[in-house]
């Protein structure tokens, strides 16, 4: 996870020395650290979790959860910066979708060894 979100602020910061983007979206540190966090902690909660079925219901709730808390995040960034706005939220989006694709890729992992043969 961490790897992925270091891959993604250094894109963006080669992006900016190579001049295929203007600046740096301002809140691109914040968003990094808030989405890692957050991804990181749901998989090792999730990882811990033995029953299948509490396993769906604690997924589902923290998706829930997650993307009501995400929804707010972004929309202070958006309010913060509205020049910037774009830029933010590109990031945002890009980043997201890296590690929650990361996170269920892993997750599938543990649910693949839990299956009975």
């Amino acid at each position: 996870m961490l790897a992925v979100t270091l891959c993604c602020v250094a894109f963006v910061l080669m992006s900016v020395a190579f001049e295929w983007i203007e600046i740096v979206p301002s809140y691109y540190v914040q968003s990094a650290i808030l989405l890692a966090l957050c991804t990181i902690i749901i998989y090792r909660y999730l990882e811990r979790v033995q029953s299948p079925s509490t396993f769906v219901q604690i997924y589902l709730l923290s998706m829930a959860v997650k993307l009501l808390a995400y929804g707010a995040y972004v929309a202070f960034m958006v309010m913060g910066d509205k020049p910037g706005a774009n830029r933010n939220v590109l990031f945002f989006l890009v980043l997201y979708v890296a590690l929650t694709t990361v996170e269920v890729l892993f997750l599938r992992r543990k649910i693949a060894r839990n299956r009975p043969h």
